[in-house]
């Protein structure tokens, strides 16, 4: 019996309650900018400022520390990554600010949004694996899973933009499985009312041509015939027995006068019968045009476009998504039986499906520029004002007003694009795709040598931004099962979920001398999750309702998720002290790094 959906909803809360309250811990400690912070906290504040980032001072690290707020100078700040996630950097900050108890410009307050981002995040895999799965445990493991995974939480810990690209890459992807449940519903629905319709229309027309073909055939029957009605030729008389001359009596046409129209009867009658078994096979193949408005599906193009506005690598899922969800619209079709629909399911669903994806992507992102294009301020703002040769000055004085902020944004593109293709600078803890999934060389985010109050001679302070080993490593065989699984059985989930860890993976092998880090793989790590509780899922095997249910199955599986859960959990605590800048002894730390490149990354040499 199926758990009722309040319990699942509640169940999702408690798991997001606990994934927040682990994030918001001592959010505010290190108490001062660390890593890439010192990027995008100044980006966020000059947002919400002037409405586009703006240059500050060289020290202004630190004044932002000791808790200054004037560290403006100069004009607008080239950056090199959209700004909605530092839009929502400013946004998470001034709500806390707004609280009786914050204050605005504090660690805590610029990393608030990143907290709060990160443990809905966890909601919203807990629902996904809910719906994926139909199990309200699988679903809440996915998300505890996450919740405990140490690259989420110190990325859900710091101002930087990969956890707001995770939160939407997967807020898009919860999108686009609801409308695929709901669009199969529909077709189903739709599909099943249509055959209805052209059954009843043709058939009944069919069966008024039998009964008129049948009782011409008894009329015109010799005395001596027997009439054979196949069964079903019509809805009154016919039975599928031998009927006897005169059941429709008349004197006058019975005997040798009624032998000539005889064979011509029988033949209406057996093509009125075959005409009616078509129509019956024809409702099967009956052809739904349109499915009406997929808001869900126009969501999910929303989130995808926001999730561009936020890191330009999440093109890579708007491309692979939008692909997955024309893939379903097929098989949903194919499923009630409309295998030739060739042009047509190319018309009404893959067109489409660009529009509501790829379309409304597109608007969305540039709506994420809004602050640059409504101000005047910001970088190369200005660009197309002073470039209006050609076909350009032509233009009247009110079109140019709307075009050359846009032209303008264009240029900016293109020099943001040129940064990114020739970023190949050395960096101690760079690397490549292929460690991130081994976890070779996570990022030090932050140590502290000097720090005290351990009760011990030597004392250190450290954030590691490293994923959980016991879920990355287990991840890997486990979508090696999904993939045989994937093959075998063409399971959509599986092919949902391996494709969300190539879209947030393969292309990254593209670029072999650019500089990457492991939290670039942040947005696949969700996948990686459900990858995870699939594999468990299917080692547990069906429920007790299902008619291949096996106990031995269900005990074996059950103690193989048992010691997954607690080994996970055992290695989130282990690590915790260097994920969160706890102050322990020296050599508790150094047992904490397991690998050399966990200390001191690649040395530089990549």
């Amino acid at each position: 019996m199926p758990a009722p959906a309040w319990l699942g909803w509640v169940a999702a809360l408690v798991v997001t309650v606990f994934a927040g309250a682990l994030r918001f811990m001592r959010l505010g400690n290190p108490a001062e900018i660390y890593f890439d912070e010192t990027y995008y906290v100044k980006d966020a504040f000059g947002l919400r400022e002037f409405g586009f980032e703006h240059e500050s001072v060289e020290n202004a690290d630190a004044l932002l520390a000791q808790g200054t707020q004037e560290i403006w100078t100069g004009g607008g700040d080239f950056i090199v990554h959209p700004p909605l996630s530092k839009w929502m950097i400013a946004a998470g900050d001034s709500l806390w600010g707004a609280m009786p108890f914050g204050d605005i410009m504090t660690p805590f307050g610029w990393r608030f949004a990143a907290a709060l981002v990160g443990a809905l995040s966890v909601l919203l895999l807990v629902r996904i694996a809910t719906r994926m799965t139909r199990s309200v445990l699988l679903g809440c493991s996915a998300g505890l899973i996450m919740a405990l995974d140490g690259l989420h939480f110190t990325m859900s810990r710091i101002a930087m933009v990969d956890m707001f690209l995770t939160f939407w890459v997967l807020a898009g992807f919860a999108c686009l499985i609801i409308d695929r449940d709901r669009t199969r519903a529909r077709l189903a629905a739709a599909t099943e009312e249509g055959r209805v319709s052209a059954s009843r229309l043709a058939m009944g027309v069919w069966d008024r041509a039998a009964v008129f073909a049948e009782r011409l055939a008894l009329r015109a029957a010799p005395a001596s015939a027997t009439v054979s009605v196949p069964a079903g030729a019509s809805g009154l008389e016919s039975s599928g027995t031998e009927q006897p001359p005169g059941a429709y009596p008349d004197p006058d046409r019975v005997g040798e006068a009624g032998a000539k129209p005889w064979p011509r009867a029988t033949a209406w009658l057996a093509r009125a019968t075959a005409r009616r078994a078509a129509a019956a096979r024809s409702a099967d193949r009956i052809v739904v045009r349109w499915l009406g408005m997929r808001w869900w599906r126009i969501a999910a193009g929303v989130c995808l476009g926001l999730a561009c506005g936020t890191k330009w690598s999440a093109l890579f899922f708007v491309a692979a998504f939008g692909l997955l969800t024309v893939a379903w619209d097929y098989g949903a079709r194919r499923s009630v039986g409309q295998r030739r629909a060739g042009g047509r399911w190319l018309r009404i669903d893959a067109i489409p499906a660009f529009f509501q994806v790829v379309g409304v992507a597109a608007i969305g992102y540039v709506a994420t520029w809004s602050g640059w294009l409504l101000t005047s301020g910001g970088w190369g703002r200005d660009w197309a004002d002073s470039h209006t040769g050609g076909v350009w000055s032509r233009l009247p004085d009110w079109a140019l007003t709307v075009v050359n902020p846009l032209r303008s944004l264009w240029e900016y593109h293109s020099q943001i694009l040129g940064f990114h293709n020739d970023l190949s600078a050395p960096h101690d803890y760079a690397s490549k795709p292929w460690e991130w999934l081994v976890m070779r060389t996570p990022v030090a985010f932050y140590y502290d040598g000097d720090a005290t109050g351990c009760g011990a001679s030597s004392c250190s302070s450290a954030i590691l931004s490293i994923g959980t080993p016991a879920v990355w490593w287990l991840s890997i065989v486990a979508c090696l099962v999904l993939l045989g699984w994937w093959v075998t059985y063409r399971d959509w989930r599986a092919g949902a979920v391996l494709l969300g860890v190539a879209a947030g993976w393969l292309p990254w092998f593209a670029y072999p001398e650019r500089t990457m880090f492991v939290f670039y793989a942040l947005p696949m790590l969700p996948f990686l999750v459900l990858a995870l509780v699939l594999t468990l899922g299917l080692l547990m095997g069906p429920d007790a309702n299902h008619p291949r249910f096996s106990l031995r199955t269900r005990v074996v599986g059950g103690v193989v998720y048992g010691v997954v859960m607690l080994l996970i959990i055992a290695n989130f605590a282990y690590l915790y002290p260097v994920l969160s800048a706890q102050v322990i002894p020296y050599q508790e730390w150094a047992d904490r790094m397991w690998f050399t490149t966990w200390i001191y990354g690649n040395g530089g040499a990549e």
